[in-house]
């Protein structure tokens, strides 16, 4: 008894780690993200190049926003999640958007350093608010700012989502979505995390990368189940 058991509990594992071994390009894609990230953020700001433009003396700071620049972790990791338990197709897809992005960020940052120190002195705000901003600066300097990888994986996030066969026809998805890489978006400017111009350039990648994953290769992969 204590055998077939033993045996059940083995197979079980099997078709579980056999069901999920898509999660293999994640593992081997943040340990190739996380030395090169945080290598080139220890090098000397002195020579990066700030980002500042006159529009954005014209965004205030809000602190309230950090509440919405803080939900990007909940937003990126609810979709991944959902698309890796999901559909194996829609998280390559949502693999090679995120991660294809995350690599033109890290060349443009390593060959383009860029800079955005325009934090307020005196962080005002309630103490959740200020709890929050300080956990912010204190972990994430002000370098390697364009494009900003924030906006660009909430736009990614928003395409998957929009894109799901999940939530095909389902306006309620489609305007959640928008509207959540909408305020994060706003919420790095108005907590002065990045430029406008930061968010632009992520704007474009993400046109680009939508073009290269969500047509070309959603094309490709539909043949490949057209022909087997």
């Amino acid at each position: 008894m204590l055998v077939w058991a033993k045996g059940d509990y083995m197979n079980k594992l099997k078709e579980l780690v056999n069901k999920y071994k898509h999660i293999w390009i994640v593992v081997v894609y943040f340990i190739f993200y996380l030395p090169w990230y945080f290598g080139i953020q220890q090098r000397d700001p002195s020579r990066f190049f700030d980002m500042h433009v006159t529009l954005d003396s014209m965004i205030s700071f809000k602190p309230i926003f950090i509440f919405a620049y803080m939900y990007w972790f909940i937003f990126v990791a609810a979709t991944f999640l959902f698309v890796f338990f999901y559909d194996k197709d829609e998280f390559y897809k949502c693999c090679a958007f995120m991660f294809g992005g995350m690599t033109i960020c890290l060349i443009i940052f390593t060959f383009f350093p860029t800079t955005f120190d325009y934090r307020p002195a005196v962080i005002s705000g309630n103490y959740l608010e200020r709890f929050f901003l300080n956990i912010v600066y204190t972990a994430d300097k002000p370098t390697n700012v364009f494009p900003s990888i924030h906006v660009l994986n909430s736009i990614g996030c928003a395409i998957v989502l929009i894109k799901s066969k999940y939530f095909k026809n389902n306006y309620l998805m489609y305007t959640f979505a928008i509207m959540s890489a909408v305020i994060i978006t706003l919420s790095t400017m108005f907590v002065k995390q990045h430029s406008i111009m930061d968010a632009l350039a992520a704007g474009i990648i993400s046109v680009i990368l939508y073009y290269l994953v969500y047509v070309i290769f959603d094309g490709y992969l539909k043949r490949e189940h057209h022909e087997s």
